[in-house]
């Protein structure tokens, strides 16, 4: 009678498209979204909501990835690493870890319509409460910012980076589907949209990544229709390095900001606050994490990949990262790439790589895993 019981319960389930793992994911992803709207929106912290997501990752954590003895010999090494140098952003660093390993007991199609479903929901619900939001008045460095607005999201910024994740997350849904051969319509008819969004909150970085997006994509689609297949090698070779060359590109304009007043203004003033922040960092803050971030407002996601977890996190990350890419270099997969490389683009001027707990930001990480383990998660 049990067993009859249960089945009936996953019979379901599978009746609306949802495992109970799924299920597990879909309220994960759904309370961390809750936990955004509450920091960054209500600007106020829920303690029931931050227990709930804990809670949900230790239940949705795929555990058949580890043995007893490999997550006991983890566990001790976070902690002892934490311990060393302790910092409350050294949170900020596993939370992407931990997502990745809920995810990953999910196909990735899977992930990416939950996501896809939570985004677009909230931003539909969003628009009809806020339409386009207060209005906030931008500064003049040399390009005139004017009128912002921020539909309902506190901040232009939050609010183009959740839209860019909803297009992002759409453009994959699409790239994984039957329907990959309309990308290259999609991308016009989402031109309207994003156009908007950018007049509308003036987020620099948004453009920014959208430039990368759309340039890497004619890039690689113009190489093959015109059957230039060498001419790739390079630019791959560059995307692969990209955590190197963006981390060196930010440290390095940001000690030298005397120099590049002009790109200081045009970042509005970011590489000022950057130059206090690396100011303050010692030995132990380089090797183990920093706890400096408590009073700047740090806009770089490579500072903060650099600084949160101390170097040997970033080791971790561009290990990571390589031989993600490296797999997607391999296998062609030039639509990925160009994502990738957008999200890298955005993270020079935002710290959106490690913001875990906007749901699309994580697009990021476990699009790099599913790479990563080489169809170790399935499609």
């Amino acid at each position: 009678m049990e067993q009859t019981v249960t089945i009936d319960k996953q019979r379901s389930l599978i009746k609306f498209g949802f495992t109970y793992r799924e299920l597990g994911i879909f309220l994960l992803l759904f309370f961390l979204n809750l936990k955004f709207a509450a920091i960054t929106i209500i600007q106020s912290r829920s303690l029931v909501i931050d227990l709930l997501v804990y809670l949900l990752l230790i239940i949705t954590f795929n555990y058949s990835n580890w043995t007893i003895k490999s997550l006991t010999r983890t566990a001790i090494f976070i902690a002892v690493y934490t311990l060393i140098n302790f910092s409350s952003y050294k949170l900020n660093v596993l939370m992407p870890l931990l997502i990745i390993q809920s995810v990953s007991g999910i196909s990735f199609k899977k992930y990416l319509s939950i996501s896809f479903l939570i985004t677009s929901l909230t931003l539909l619900l969003m628009y009809i409460i806020n339409g386009e939001g207060e209005i906030m008045y931008g500064f003049s460095f040399l390009i005139d910012r004017k009128i912002r607005m921020s539909f309902g999201f506190g901040h232009p910024n939050s609010a183009a980076l959740y839209y860019y994740c909803f297009i992002i997350n759409g453009l994959l849904l699409l790239y994984f589907s039957k329907f990959k051969k309309h990308i290259n319509l999609y991308l016009l008819l989402i031109i309207p949209l994003w156009v908007y969004i950018y007049q509308k909150t003036g987020s620099r970085s948004f453009l920014l990544s959208l430039i990368a997006l759309y340039g890497g994509y004619l890039y690689y689609f113009l190489g093959q229709a015109f059957k230039k297949k060498y001419s790739f090698k390079a630019v791959n070779y560059l995307y692969i390095l990209l955590p190197f060359l963006f981390t060196a590109i930010t440290v390095y304009f940001s000690i030298e900001r005397e120099k590049y007043v002009i790109i200081d203004r045009l970042l509005s003033k970011r590489l000022n606050y950057y130059q206090i922040f690396l100011d303050k960092i010692n030995l132990m803050d380089f090797f183990f994490g920093s706890k400096a971030y408590k009073d700047l407002v740090i806009d770089s996601s490579f500072i903060h990949l650099l600084f949160e977890g101390g170097i040997f996190f970033f080791i971790g990350f561009c290990l990571f990262y390589v031989f993600s890419t490296v797999n997607m270099v391999n296998k062609k997969e030039w639509v990925p790439i160009v994502i990738i490389m957008s999200f890298m683009a955005y993270g020079l001027m935002e710290s959106l790589l490690l913001f875990s707990m906007l749901i699309g930001t994580n697009i990021f990480w476990v699009t790099l895993y599913y790479y990563y383990k080489n169809g170790g998660m399935k499609l």
